[in-house]
């Protein structure tokens, strides 16, 4: 049985952990970001990012995030990436990777981060059928 892709319509949650941002004292790198991000309830507990952080958590093969990018080019399915970045805002994409070319992607959602919230962006469907709507 294959696994849907779709991703629930979150769009009217907004998630923040301060008591994380706190601690270890804001984003530093894309690294952290995802971190803060994977306890939102956003993340795909299912994604390849998820497999290779348990691949490497109960010892020293935690990965720097270049290689895990490298990592992640090399498997195919659902994963996480920062599009971009100028803090205060962070914009991570839900993709599916079909090969290792950076453009083998193919986006399911987007999320934003600003400040310690983070949020799920609409769809341009879901904008312009509400501005029809109005």
């Amino acid at each position: 049985m294959q696994r849907s892709i779709a991703t629930e319509d979150l769009t009217s949650v907004e998630w923040r952990d301060t008591n994380w941002i706190e601690r270890v004292g804001g984003f530093q790198n894309q690294q952290m970001v995802l971190d803060y991000f994977s306890k939102s309830p956003f993340w795909d507990r299912h994604s390849n990012n998820q497999i290779l952080s348990m691949q490497t958590q109960f010892n020293d093969l935690r990965q720097p995030y270049e290689a895990m990018v490298e990592a992640l080019r090399k498997m195919t399915g659902i994963e996480f990436a920062v599009i971009h970045e100028q803090p205060p805002v962070w914009v991570i994409q839900k993709r599916y990777r079909r090969g290792p070319a950076p453009d083998d992607v193919n986006p399911i959602a987007t999320y934003y981060i600003t400040g310690a919230n983070v949020y799920q962006s609409p769809t341009i469907y879901s904008v312009i059928a509400n501005r029809l709507v109005k």
